[in-house]
């Protein structure tokens, strides 16, 4: 849409008085007036105007068509400094150098002389950088070419994480500023977490077939995390919390509604992990790794304005949990703040998104996030990933270990990059030096499979252009997941890690922790206990097979399961021979073997076997009694089987 079509949109919604309109316009006087009249020279008297400055008038097309089309801007005079439109007319950034968006065409006061012009529209069209100089009032038409359509692909790119109104802003704005902005970044689809804020539980009805604006919900948890919470029908609550409740039971309730996704926010803000009373530490993703085990997030934003690595690339906490198994999606979501002079560019980190089937729809958008079907970007555009004939989010069962499998990377990039890497189980098993650096890559590669593996790539490149987020230029897919002898991806130093994790999650909690009532404090500490086991259990040899709590080698189940009174445990000690249920196993050589009660805080109640062990399925009576003969009250404790170096932990609740 042109300018003059925006300023016309705009002008209508001020005649029917909108008091938002009224409040943006007012804040945005009151907090930038000085900007306003020092830089853009808004309201200077006509005689000095005419005597000493000159009006650039610029319209921004789209190369290939002539069609104008949104973009962000930067105008700098010869004296070194920010030229603005008037502030009626776009939206100022004071942030990364200052910057502007325009609909479509703007005009600018400048002084006589030269002034260099910037234009960028996200990634996929080339930025313009433009000397000039201006000795009377000019009219320029500049042309973006755009190098590569993505959309043309199935490829659509969004954010997952912008605030349309944020605290301390200078802007009240519309969903159809989020638009505005979304068009001028090139960005498919635009997240705006802002909870009550215009939610309609469907696209915003300012959205088009090329830029879709949903308004939905961020939760905060100052102890757990925060989590953005997409295509809601309804609204969550609470929105924020300390200790009570969890983001596990907010993202039951948004899982209960068809569609919607629970995105892990910025999981590392802050290396203060005991800090929970301000932010950055109050935005650490503590109870990731818990809600991991019950597989109750959808994706993880590993680039983001506020991750605290590498200019906001966090990929330890991400490879560490696809290590221990779990298929976890890459996603990205600035928490760029739209209505805040210092806020950088929402879109320069984002996710794109395949979409496979016909139906090209925010629906279909959320679904092929949730599927895996992602790369992660602020520059570089990886256009096809293969591993063994599959895509990122795909996976399949390997026959044999020390399989070879082949694989191809495309990229395209405004910006040259210089390596390609293949990473398997968080470790870089190719790399490819792309030497001298360019834009375009297309190359092939192979892996070999000794083991249960993901497979993912990412792409660098040293850091160019205006306003790219991070310290380079970055891109990474979503993994390929390879099954062998159907046993999950371990690397058991990261269960160790989480093991540890959740331990100090669980000191810091009995540190910090309250709760209205011990019911609460109870659940939480129960949760954490569970997931601390299940990480041990995963470490030494318990939890091995794909799907979740399910062991390969060891077995132990029991019945009933709710129980009252007693319950009986079956389980099964692995080796060469295996008799019927409730037999013997005479034969092979004899394991030791302990079958124990444990709270969940750790403790032992009771220790049910705890000797040599020929291979054979057994069965054991628990009473529902500790060692010293005492009944146990209601919970939820676990039956912990060790046996030929491994373990596996049974969940049992008991309801008296």
């Amino acid at each position: 849409m042109g300018h003059q079509g925006w300023l016309g949109g705009r002008a209508s919604r001020e005649g029917r008085g909108s008091m938002h309109h009224a409040m943006r316009t007012v804040a945005a006087l009151v907090s930038i007036a000085a900007l306003a009249f020092a830089a853009a020279s808004v309201g200077s008297p006509a005689p000095l105007r005419a005597a000493t400055t000159v009006v650039l008038h610029c319209t921004i097309v789209d190369a290939a068509s002539g069609i104008p089309i949104p973009s962000r801007c930067r105008i700098i005079d010869m004296y070194g400094t920010n030229r603005y439109p008037p502030l009626w007319t776009c939206f100022y950034r004071s942030a990364v150098g200052g910057y502007f968006y325009s609909g479509g065409s703007f005009s600018c006061i400048v002084p006589p002389g030269p002034v260099v012009l910037t234009v960028r529209r996200g990634l996929e069209y080339r930025e313009i950088v433009d000397s000039l100089t201006v000795r009377a009032d000019t009219s320029i038409v500049v042309g973006l070419a755009r190098m590569i359509s993505m959309d043309g692909l199935g490829w659509y790119g969004g954010d997952s994480h912008v605030h349309i109104n944020h605290a301390g802003g200078y802007y009240v704005l519309l969903p159809e500023d989020a638009h505005l902005m979304a068009s001028a970044e090139g960005l498919s689809i635009v997240n705006c977490l802002d909870n009550d804020y215009y939610f309609t539980g469907a696209p915003a009805s300012c959205s088009t077939p090329d830029c879709w604006v949903y308004m939905s919900e961020e939760m905060r948890s100052s102890s757990y995390g925060h989590v953005g919470l997409l295509a809601l029908r309804s609204i969550v609550s609470p929105v924020s919390s300390a200790w009570w409740p969890m983001t596990m039971d907010i993202a039951d309730s948004a899982h209960a509604q068809q569609g919607a996704l629970v995105i892990s926010a910025h999981p590392v803000p802050s290396d203060n992990f005991t800090q929970v009373e301000a932010w950055p530490g109050s935005g650490i993703a503590r109870e990731l790794p818990v809600d991991c085990v019950t597989h109750r997030v959808d994706a993880v934003d590993v680039l983001s304005y506020s991750n605290l690595h590498d200019g906001g690339i966090e990929l330890d906490t991400w490879y560490r949990l696809l290590n221990c198994g779990f298929r976890l999606p890459a996603s990205a979501g600035t928490d760029a703040t739209m209505n805040r002079l210092d806020s950088g560019p929402l879109g320069a980190f984002r996710v794109y998104a395949r979409i496979t089937g016909d139906v090209v729809s925010p629906e279909a958008w959320f679904e092929a996030l949730a599927a895996g079907k992602t790369f992660v970007t602020n520059g570089p555009l990886i256009t096809s990933f293969t591993v063994g004939g599959l895509s990122s989010g795909d996976s399949c069962r390997v026959a044999e270990p020390g399989s070879i499998v082949s694989g191809r990377i495309s990229v395209r990039s405004v910006h040259a990059i210089s390596r390609v890497e293949i990473v398997r189980n968080g470790t870089v098993a190719a790399t490819l030096n792309i030497e001298p650096p360019r834009e375009a890559v297309d190359t092939s590669f192979s892996v070999s499979l000794f083991e249960s593996s993901w497979v993912a790539a990412r792409v660098y490149g040293d850091k160019r252009g205006w306003i790219t987020a991070g310290n380079f230029l970055f891109a990474h897919t979503s993994p390929v997941y390879f099954t062998v002898h159907g046993r999950r991806v371990l690397v058991r130093e990261d269960a160790e890690f989480f093991e540890r994790y959740i331990e100090d999650l669980e000191l810091l909690a009995r540190t910090k922790g309250q709760w209205p009532d011990t019911l609460q404090s109870s659940r939480v500490f129960r949760e954490l206990a569970a997931a601390r086991l299940w990480y041990e259990a995963l470490a030494h040899g318990g939890v091995s097979s794909v799907g979740h709590g399910t062991p390969s080698a060891l077995r132990c189940e029991n019945a009933p399961n709710p129980f009252g009174g007693a319950t009986v445990i079956a389980f099964e000690v692995p080796g060469s021979t295996a008799r019927p249920a409730g037999g013997n196993s005479p034969g092979s050589t004899d394991s030791p073997v302990t079958l124990a009660i444990y709270d969940v805080s750790g403790r032992v109640l009771r220790r049910l076997v705890g000797s040599p062990l020929s291979a054979g399925v057994y069965r054991v009576s628990w009473d529902g009694r500790d060692g010293r003969g005492r009944e146990v009250p209601s919970g939820i404790y676990f039956a912990r089987l060790s046996a030929g170096g491994r373990a596996f932990n049974r969940k049992m609740i008991r309801i008296r």
